[in-house]
């Protein structure tokens, strides 16, 4: 099974850019050969996928890359190196790279895995999208499905 998996908080203006995709594309494209997973800001969850039944993975996220606003890059966790502080891997603390690590060393299958980082415009309090990335929205899907067909 082909997953396409949202990652973010709804309450962090742009950083619901990945939940707000999976949202959008379940509503319009009711058929598909993938599952859309909103795993919020727990990126432990992604142990349940991690598994012989899974073909691949494409995560969707904010992701902060020094790009214009808007822009967006696809890459595997082998051309990416996390740079965030973390004390430790915790629910509340997100590092999808560190936590794909920590599932190598504890010996899970890990299929192939794409990232779809889009730079936010801003991070904020509010559950709204910046009208920029809510534009967009569409244009994301579409790279998409062309990345995952």
């Amino acid at each position: 099974m082909k997953y396409i998996i949202g990652i973010g908080t709804y309450a962090g203006g742009d950083d619901s850019i990945g939940l707000k995709i999976i949202e959008y594309m379940d509503k319009n494209y009711p058929r598909r050969d993938f599952k859309l997973i909103d795993m919020s800001d727990n990126g432990l969850n992604i142990f349940a996928y991690l598994n012989q039944d899974t073909s691949s993975i494409l995560l969707v996220d904010c992701v902060k890359m020094g790009k214009q606003p808007g822009e967006h890059m696809f890459f595997t966790l082998d051309q990416v190196e996390s740079s965030k502080e973390l004390a430790n891997i915790s629910t509340h603390e997100g590092d999808m790279i560190k936590i794909f690590n920590l599932a190598k060393q504890l010996d899970y299958k890990i299929p192939p895995v794409k990232f779809l980082g889009i730079e936010p415009l801003e991070i904020n309090t509010t559950m709204e999208l910046s009208p920029l990335l809510a534009s967009k929205i569409p244009q994301y899907v579409n790279l998409i499905l062309e990345e995952t067909s």
